[in-house]
């Protein structure tokens, strides 16, 4: 999945969802203009657009429409892997995946928002 900006744009008009608390919801855009999102090989874009979920943090309000670059990093789990080596760790995107309609989308904290993008 791959949505711009404007496609973003008439979802967010009727989304059926409002996050409560510290959450946001966003895209799961990848790294590739095709293919299906696999969120074991980490292809995860840290470019997203927020579809649902305000929040303002110091002079700086992110709403739904806005391109947001996400802390990949944070979001990262350890894996248990079958290995014989103890201290190899795998790591993994972790998200709270929302399906409306056709779409995927993922609930996230707002911390793992580290910039609105302006251009």
């Amino acid at each position: 999945m791959r949505l711009n900006k404007e496609e973003v744009g008439e979802i967010i008009v009727d989304f059926p969802l409002q996050p409560l608390f510290n959450k946001v919801i966003i895209t799961l855009n990848n790294l590739e203009e095709d293919g299906d999102l696999v969120l074991s090989e980490n292809i995860l874009s840290d470019r997203q657009f927020v579809i649902a979920g305000s929040f303002t943090f110091k002079d700086v309000t992110v709403n739904p429409g806005d391109e947001v670059l996400i802390d990949i990093e944070k979001m990262m789990t350890p894996v248990k892997t079958e290995t014989t080596n103890a201290y190899e760790m795998k790591m993994q995107v972790k998200i709270d995946p929302v399906e409306v309609g056709v779409n995927t989308f993922a609930m996230i904290e707002d911390r793992f928002i580290k910039a609105k993008i302006l251009k």
